[in-house]
């Protein structure tokens, strides 16, 4: 069962790597656009039309594709002001609920998202000056949010099974402290 648990953890650990990349790429993009946008409006040319509309596509991106990595890393902030005072099992239990609960939040949006595909898709919502569709967008979120889902899911069922954070960073906090 513990080698099954790690194998899906791996898999979607790489399907989330591939994710965050996406997000590097859109970054990227966006760091372009704003440079030379900038350079084009300092000139007195004028400036990229629709840049308002593709950078808040790219925000998109570059946010909803970097949240699955994080979770698979164990990244995001946790507040354990007190979590931490609490007895292990107490701690381990409350994490876990609150854990189980947030997974199953972000399935929902996550299959909000995909029933409106087809009527973001069939409204043709697009950008005012380039037309570019709106539903590809709404794809990338509904598969990332899910995705999040399934790690957080995952993840708390590994931390509950096997008392082990197994994505926690290598060097571990105890380490870099002595």
């Amino acid at each position: 069962m513990q080698t099954t648990l790690r194998r899906i953890l791996k898999v979607l650990e790489y399907i989330n790597l591939r994710a965050l990349w996406v997000s590097m790429i859109s970054l990227f993009v966006l760091m372009i656009m704003t440079s030379v946008n900038a350079v084009i409006r300092k000139a007195g040319i004028g400036g990229i039309a629709d840049s308002l509309d593709l950078t808040q596509l790219l925000m998109i991106l570059i946010i909803f594709c970097a949240l699955a990595f994080q979770e698979s890393k164990r990244g995001h902030i946790r507040v354990d002001m007190f979590v931490v005072m609490m007895p292990k099992l107490v701690s381990k239990i409350v994490n876990g609920f609150f854990n189980v609960l947030s997974s199953g939040i972000l399935g929902f949006f996550s299959y909000s998202y995909f029933s409106d595909i087809a009527k973001t898709r069939s409204s043709g919502a697009a950008t005012q000056v380039y037309r570019i569709p709106e539903w590809p967008f709404v794809i990338v979120v509904a598969v990332v949010l899910g995705l999040f889902a399934l790690t957080m899911f995952f993840n708390t069922i590994n931390i509950f099974l096997y008392d082990e954070e197994s994505t926690e960073d290598e060097g571990g906090a105890e380490e870099n402290a002595t």
